[in-house]
């Protein structure tokens, strides 16, 4: 028998019998004891615990004990920002899978909300509570275990779109935790080539060495990529219905392989010890764009430009004062080397924007993000952008928050040798300084910046996730790309 992981919702009960369709009362069924049996066990465990930690209790059967993992469903929370109910279920399926023992059956009990019945579980809340379940039994740097893939008590098959989903997220934490000395910029290439070409449907992809980014004018990326042995390299992935024209969709994702700081080395070992994890957003560019395609039609183009490069120490490394040009010709004076994120997407979003592009997007883990450890900050010069992004990633329960540009603060950014210096010297760096240096490169081309530096990686567990990858902004940046496509993101 599988272990059995049951999620209390609200309103479950502790005597009488559950409704038929209910979990509690199917797990009883399935056990050969009364729902008042397992009931009066389950609340005398979840009892003793605080919150929604979970609990493994033991049920003692003639033919031999079996093992529930229990836990109530976090709580609702109110006001801006609050988890929505396919957050909270996926929280409780991170937490249900984390304290499991391998492949298991979910069950859930009680109420999901307030207008459905005891016992249901709209489409939406299983899928969320599963692929929770899933994406915590992934061991750090290894791929998803198909043979760990949980299953419904209910016997209901997973939906297609859920089995996507977590995939691609979990393709994203296993690239993000590997280590740096077997991901370098040609590494994470390939890693990005190989998943477009097995994976995406009608996805192009296209390397360029360093010498090609350098003639197509990715000065910044060549510079931040010069004090490593390693070569710089630029990944190109095109989505479109074949033969189709039309208005772009521009996609930019940082890919630092490993960020020592550069010459302004990084004064934090604790920062530093993980700092393997600042190509995520390239990552994440990359699993999304191959499941938008996975997902969805083909239709309006969609063209991403990952930017892939070591921030290292040597002699070579670019220094603080020096002077890079992007592929506008815009200029940016180099005071902060560990400011480097911004400069090598500077250069992608200044080439799509000369490509035509209509539409700008980019990724980066630049600094903490702006908006805490469970949404993705988010800067754009276009209202309604924003606000279609936000609503996106909502409903796939990968939240973003907008966040207003630093109107009037250009000053902090003025150089006397350049165009802009990449880094405030009179004031701490924060996240509207890094989106009010990007603004810059794309005039009045509708965009939006995702700074996901506070959800990407994690340094202590929260909210159902361990320390480490979580693969966040994935689903959000994946729906926005479908949502283009269609035609209804503009």
């Amino acid at each position: 028998m599988q272990e059995s992981l049951l999620l209390l919702g609200d309103g479950w009960r502790v005597g009488g019998h559950a409704p038929e369709g209910d979990g509690l009362h199917r797990l009883a069924a399935e056990l050969g004891v009364t729902d008042s049996e397992l009931a009066a066990t389950v609340a005398g465990a979840v009892d003793a615990r605080a919150g929604s930690e979970p609990s493994r209790i033991v049920i003692p059967l003639a033919s031999g004990p079996v093992t529930v993992v229990v836990c109530r469903l976090p709580g609702a929370r109110r006001g801006p920002g609050a988890p929505s109910d396919e957050e909270r279920f996926f929280e409780a399926g991170l937490r249900l899978g984390a304290a499991g023992g391998g492949r298991a059956q979910l069950w859930f009990s009680g109420r999901a909300a307030a207008d459905v019945a005891l016992g249901e579980l709209p489409g939406p809340l299983r899928d969320a509570l599963w692929s929770g379940a899933w994406l915590a039994t992934q061991r750090p740097a290894a791929a998803l275990d198909e043979d760990l893939m949980p299953v419904f008590g209910d016997g209901v098959a997973q939906s297609s779109p859920a089995v996507f989903r977590a995939r691609a997220r979990g393709w994203v934490r296993e690239l993000t935790e590997r280590p740096a000395n077997l991901l370098g910029p040609q590494e994470l290439g390939d890693e990005i080539a190989r998943l477009a070409e097995a994976h995406g449907k009608g996805v192009t992809v296209e390397l360029w060495s360093a010498d090609d980014a350098s003639e197509r004018g990715f000065g910044a990326l060549v510079a931040v990529g010069a004090g490593s042995s390693r070569q710089p390299i630029v990944v190109r992935l095109r989505w479109s219905a074949a033969g189709q024209g039309g208005p772009t969709l521009g996609v930019v994702g940082k890919g630092v392989t490993f960020d020592s700081g550069g010459l302004n080395v990084k004064k934090d070992p604790g920062e530093l010890a993980w700092m393997k994890s600042d190509m995520a957003s390239a990552a994440t560019v990359a699993a999304a764009l191959v499941l938008a395609s996975r997902l969805g039609k083909p239709g309006a183009p969609v063209e991403a430009i990952l930017p892939l490069c070591d921030n290292a120490v040597s002699g070579s490394s670019v220094r603080p004062g020096d002077v890079v040009t992007h592929p506008d010709g815009r200029t940016t004076e180099v005071v902060d080397t560990d400011c480097e994120g911004r400069l090598v997407i500077a250069d992608g979003l200044a080439w799509l924007r000369a490509e035509g592009a209509a539409a700008l997007l980019d990724l980066g883990t630049l600094t903490d993000g702006g908006a805490g450890l469970r949404a993705a900050g988010l800067w754009s010069n276009d209202a309604l952008l924003a606000s279609r992004l936000q609503a996106v990633g909502g409903g796939v329960a990968d939240p973003l928050w907008p966040i207003p540009l630093p109107y009037g603060e250009e000053v902090v950014l003025e150089s006397r040798v350049a165009d802009a210096k990449n880094a405030p010297l009179d004031r701490p760096d924060l996240g509207r300084h890094a989106a009010g240096f990007l603004a810059e490169f794309v005039g009045e081309v509708p965009w939006a910046h995702l700074d996901i530096g506070g959800v990407a990686y994690l340094e202590a567990p929260i909210a159902g996730w361990p320390e480490g990858p979580t693969g966040a902004a994935t689903l959000a940046v994946a729906a926005a790309i479908g949502e283009w496509a269609a035609g209804s993101l503009r």
